[in-house]
């Protein structure tokens, strides 16, 4: 699967000359028909990561922080994200090694912390101070 999606984009950059891992517009037609998927899952979620990132600055510039609530009236996508962002940073922190937990990459952390966002959300704060 790596070596078709490599050849495809190999091959939509114009390297037709047999740099490509035999790609080709027969191969490229053959793989379309049994639907083949040319896009990873891994570059799928980094475009909704980064899709997020920017909702959270929006989010920010309209309210002054970066608390959003996980039942965000106006968009909920972004409140179960920010919540999951917190639950990754947090196993993170204590050394899990889990697959899913990796996947938040220091660039990540370093990128959402560079616009102020905060770990422990307010509703967190609010439990542990009664």
């Amino acid at each position: 699967v790596r070596r078709q999606r490599a050849g495809y984009s190999c091959y939509q950059s114009g390297y037709h000359k047999g740099k490509c891992r035999g790609m080709n517009e027969d191969r490229i037609r053959r793989l379309k028909s049994i639907g083949f998927d040319w896009v990873s899952k891994y570059t799928i979620k980094k475009q909704i990561w980064n899709e997020r990132f920017e909702e959270l600055k929006q989010f920010k510039a309209k309210y002054g922080h970066t608390d959003v609530p996980r039942r965000h009236a106006d968009n909920p996508k972004l409140g179960r994200w920010i919540d999951n962002q917190r639950t990754r940073y947090r196993a993170i922190k204590a050394g899990a090694k889990s697959r899913k937990n990796l996947e938040m990459y220091k660039e990540q952390i370093q990128k959402i912390e560079s616009i102020g966002f905060e770990w422990v959300g307010q509703h967190y704060r609010n439990k542990t101070q009664k």
